[in-house]
């Protein structure tokens, strides 16, 4: 087994122990190497009388389980049951039975999963069954309920859970992912639980030159699709016109309106709201004012910048993707175009994310509705103008490759880690493909430039792949605006500056992404569905995400 001084530097360095927490942190972001590295070290795996200890050891277990092989996986997947059952025999929890009863099912024992599922429904309906929320309870008495096989008092609970104020999706994903792996170890079709899954996401996109005066029918209009495609979300920037007409059919159906904005605030109103009217500006404030979230994606000011349009652009298409892929639901996007040439219209934004969620779309089957809306407002078409912006800004994805525990060691702690850690990875990544376009030096570190989001991610994806990089390999990934420099070549400005601000974050064994990278890697629609994503933070008011791959997807 590969040494983890990495571990034992940093218990002496915060003078304690990894704690549960931390260990769950590891399992929620798919950091199964690092998670399993951090139970050791804490003593946890030694500790058979402490019931939380061992809910998490079969938490870690099942995790495992469910990305092994399938000859592995029955008997991990029984490995993980027991560690539960011992957590509630010490402990009984309703989390921890049910956990116990779906595992036995999914490792092949479905007598004893019903009997277990069974009896955790009658406690359920007890008055010695500990309090739980009402929406948990649902969705657990729905989880025993299929296990022993009535399905129709299980669509009953989902109904129930469905109906219950401020539901939360994260929560519904957890549930039908179970669901579904039940119903596929029954070998049974999952279809009837479509009616269960948590509202989609939307992307909107369109031109501007609408007149206020057609704004209104037309807002009515898409609200009915917002009703028709079940959207509880929508991404999308606020210019005049098509931007500001979708997201207040949003906001009137109760969607959440999550704003994505190519720069600061009061520089995209300046560019792209003010000149077109007082109408259009109260729109934009109001939809400010009521959105659930606003990211700006740079801090750009003065001229216009089309690369920064195209970022917003990708991480709104992305976003909504991202959304729809981690509750498990639908993505769906509405672009209105005028009646230019071609399927898409004279505008070259309005084309550029038609077209490339078109792409995707192909691949991973999310909707796409173009509304035909012609130009009923004097603005020239983005097609018409001529170029604009600096020659020297690129945008790339950039990933910071380190290695944990490298670092704080006398010479030869340092030596020996050189060569039982890093030299064996740096031989076994020689010939990754695909190959960065750039390559810095970056201290102890290195940084790799990608020019293509999804290209960085399939690299990032075969390095921990590597034997031993579950526990030793730290990478976390941006995706921004760049100053592309050349003799020597290089890259500077405000993408890499996030980067370095978020490696501090990174975990052993998984991508830790900024929300940028995570949404522009997701647009492809190839990568995403073998990709696992958790939210695992914030760095400022942005999330970051966990990948990993998915075995479940492959």
């Amino acid at each position: 087994m590969m040494p983890f001084p990495a571990y034992r530097a940093l218990m002496k360095l915060a003078q304690q122990a990894p704690t549960l927490a931390h260990v769950v942190t590891a399992i929620r972001a798919g950091a199964l190497g690092h998670a399993a590295a951090l139970l050791e070290a804490g003593g946890f795996e030694t500790d058979g009388s402490d019931a939380a200890a061992l809910a998490v050891a079969g938490r870690l277990a099942r995790d495992r389980a469910l990305r092994a092989s399938p000859h592995d996986r029955p008997r991990l997947l029984a490995e993980a049951a027991s560690a539960f059952a011992a957590a509630f025999r010490l402990d009984p929890r309703p989390y921890t039975r049910i956990n116990e009863a779906t595992l036995t099912w999914l490792a092949g024992d479905r007598d004893a999963a019903r009997a277990i599922a069974r009896q955790l429904l009658a406690w359920l309906d007890s008055d010695t069954c500990p309090a739980e929320t009402p929406a948990w309870l649902c969705a657990t008495r729905a989880e025993a309920l299929l296990l022993v096989g009535d399905v129709a008092a299980a669509k009953g609970e989902l109904a129930r859970a469905a109906a219950l104020p401020c539901v939360d999706p994260e929560d519904q994903a957890a549930t039908l992912r179970n669901l579904e792996l039940i119903l596929a170890e029954a070998g049974e079709d999952a279809g009837w639980l479509d009616a269960f899954r948590p509202r989609g996401a939307l992307h909107f996109a369109g031109h501007l030159a609408i007149a206020e005066g057609e704004a209104a029918l037309l807002t009515e209009r898409i609200a009915l699709l917002v009703d028709d495609h079940r959207i509880g979300a929508g991404f999308g920037a606020l210019a005049a016109g098509a931007d500001l007409v979708v997201a207040d059919a949003l906001l009137d159906r109760g969607a959440e309106l999550h704003v994505v904005l190519p720069t600061p605030v009061e520089v995209f109103a300046a560019q792209s709201v003010v000149p077109y009217g007082k109408p259009w500006v109260r729109r934009f404030r109001r939809a400010l004012d009521e959105a659930a979230s606003v990211r700006c994606v740079t801090t750009l000011g003065g001229g216009y910048q089309p690369l920064a349009s195209r970022l917003a652009a990708d991480v709104a298409m992305g976003a909504a993707k991202a959304q729809a892929r981690r509750l498990r639901t639908s993505a769906c996007q509405i672009v209105l175009v005028d009646d230019g040439p071609g399927p898409f219209g004279q505008g070259q934004n309005t084309r550029y994310v038609a077209e490339r969620w078109q792409a995707g779309s192909a691949r991973d089957g999310a909707a796409q509705v173009r509304l035909v809306v012609p130009r009923s407002s004097p603005v020239t078409a983005s097609g018409a103008k001529p170029p604009e912006g600096r020659p020297d800004l690129v945008l790339f994805a950039v990933l910071h490759i380190a290695f944990e525990g490298l670092g704080g060691q006398d010479e030869a702690e340092f030596a020996q880690f050189l060569d039982t850690v890093v030299l064996p990875l740096r031989a076994a990544s020689a010939g990754i493909e695909p190959r960065p376009d750039i390559v810095l030096p970056a201290g102890n570190a290195r940084i790799l430039g990608f020019a293509d989001p999804e290209r960085a991610w399939r690299h990032a994806a075969a390095l921990l792949s590597q034997d031993g990089a579950d526990r030793t390999l730290r990478i976390v990934g941006h995706y921004g605006l760049s100053h592309r420099l050349h003799a020597p070549d290089a890259l500077v400005g405000s993408a890499v500056a996030q980067l370095e601000a978020l490696a501090p974050l990174a975990l052993p064994g998984v991508l830790v992404a900024s929300e940028a990278l995570t949404a522009a890697i997701c647009v492809d629609g190839v990568s995403a569905e073998a990709m696992r994503i958790e939210e695992i933070g914030a760095l400022g008011a942005a999330p970051i995400f966990a990948l990993s791959r998915d075995a479940a997807a492959q």
